[in-house]
Parts: structure tokens; C-alpha cells; sequence
């Protein structure tokens, strides 16, 4: 039996996302990607690396335990025009994962 981590719902349960990784290790089996302004807002989405989030810090967990799963953004704003936004996460994240290596 696995988990899916989704980092938004994690934070706004008032864990720790990067212990909450850790500590599911191998039974994570997928990542929801997304970045809040507030943690105790799920209105606060924003593009992921203008929040909240530490990602670079969850990317740091998902390579310790060995993670060789998907990270799935999970976009849920500006529905009229939401590329912008899924362009600049992707590109963030990406540039976090280059950074590290």
C-alpha cells in the first residue's frame, strides 16, 4: 500500500511536507505539486516557486527516499489562460532539479 503525497493539502493539514516525505519513504508512490502564499488558504495557490512551499527542500526528501515516481503539477488557477503559470512552475522546478546536480 502506497501514498500520494499532495504537498498542498499536507501543509494545509498543518504538517510537515518535507518530514511527512521522509517519513512515508518508500510507500510514496505520487507527488501533487503546488505552491500556496498561505498555508491555511487553499485560495492562496500561486505559481509554484512564488509561495510558500519549500521545493527545493521536497525535492531534496523525494531523492533521499529514492523516489522514482511522477511530480504532478496540479495547476488549479486562471482557468481562462493557465499556461503562463504552468510554463513558470515547470521552469522553476526544473531550474530547483538543475541546481541540485
Amino acid at each position: 500500500m502506497g501514498c500520494c503525497i499532495d504537498v498542498g493539502h499536507t501543509a494545509r493539514a498543518g504538517a510537515d511536507v518535507v518530514q511527512s516525505i521522509r517519513e512515508a519513504g518508500p510507500r510514496v508512490f505520487n507527488v501533487h505539486m503546488k505552491d500556496l502564499a498561505n498555508f491555511q488558504n487553499k485560495e492562496s495557490q500561486v505559481a509554484v516557486g512564488d509561495g510558500a512551499m519549500p521545493i527545493k527542500k521536497i525535492f531534496e526528501a523525494l531523492i533521499a527516499i529514492k523516489y522514482q515516481g511522477s511530480v504532478d503539477l496540479e495547476y488549479e488557477i486562471h482557468a481562462a489562460d493557465p499556461m503562463p503559470g504552468v510554463i513558470a512552475s515547470f521552469a522553476y522546478m526544473r531550474g530547483v532539479l538543475a541546481g541540485m546536480q
